[in-house]
């Protein structure tokens, strides 16, 4: 009898350990099971910065012939629209296949590029060419105010390189091999892109020296858009 008594208090002993050991392991792991839990993570994407032409300059055809003796003035205008995600902006820069102006397609003849009064500094006014000579400019300007570079800025009465004044008739300057710098845009386009508008401009005085021949003449220029 007193052993069936120690083998009974033994097995109530042993479920008491085993309750109380799987009470408290509830209770330990059961904030786990029940209770909330949170956690976050990010996730990172890069865009990257593009340019491109929407619309890229046409191909000019001066307004009027020139008389090759007693001379006259011929314009012509074009535009482009850049479209860029760049958040600070874009450049345009301009250059001439040649520094001799516009070349004769058939000769050897030549409308010279305009010699501006300061080298790099564009003429306020371009309205006649030198005695017994020719000439031939460009000038640019944007749609959006602030865009054209410093240079083709004027003081709205004679000097350009100065001031705020930004107008299509002002700030002429030659086109030659060199690479300059049109346009400065420091924040993205819009959808619809930015646009800017280059005109050129040549001019024969009467009587020139050397004669320019009857030809067709040309000039191949290039613009570079370039993110900031």
């Amino acid at each position: 009898m007193n052993r069936i008594k120690i083998l009974v208090k033994e097995l109530i002993s042993s479920a008491i350990i085993s309750l109380l050991v799987l009470v408290s392991g509830f209770a330990y792991f059961e904030p786990n099971i029940l209770g909330a839990i949170t956690d976050e993570h990010t996730i990172k994407q890069i865009v990257t910065a593009e340019i491109s032409f929407v619309s890229a300059p046409a191909d000019v055809t001066m307004d009027t012939s020139l008389a090759g003796i007693t001379g006259g003035t011929s314009n012509g205008q074009t535009q482009f629209r850049i479209l860029s995600n760049n958040t600070t902006g874009f450049s345009v820069t301009i250059n001439s296949a040649s520094d001799n102006g516009m070349e004769g397609e058939e000769t050897t003849g030549v409308i010279p590029y305009l010699i501006p009064a300061s080298p790099g500094v564009p003429d306020y006014a371009f309205s006649s060419a030198p005695a017994n000579s020719a000439a031939f400019a460009y000038s640019v300007n944007a749609s959006t105010t602030g865009e054209i570079t410093t240079p083709f800025r004027n003081n709205g009465v004679d000097t350009c390189g100065t001031g705020a004044t930004e107008t299509d008739a002002n700030c002429w300057l030659d086109a030659t091999t060199t690479t300059f710098s049109i346009i400065n845009r420091s924040t993205a386009t819009d959808a619809s892109g930015a646009t800017s508008t280059l005109f050129y401009r040549a001019i024969i005085s009467a009587n020139p020296a050397p004669a320019i021949p009857e030809d067709t003449y040309t000039s191949t220029t290039t613009l570079t858009a370039t993110n900031n």
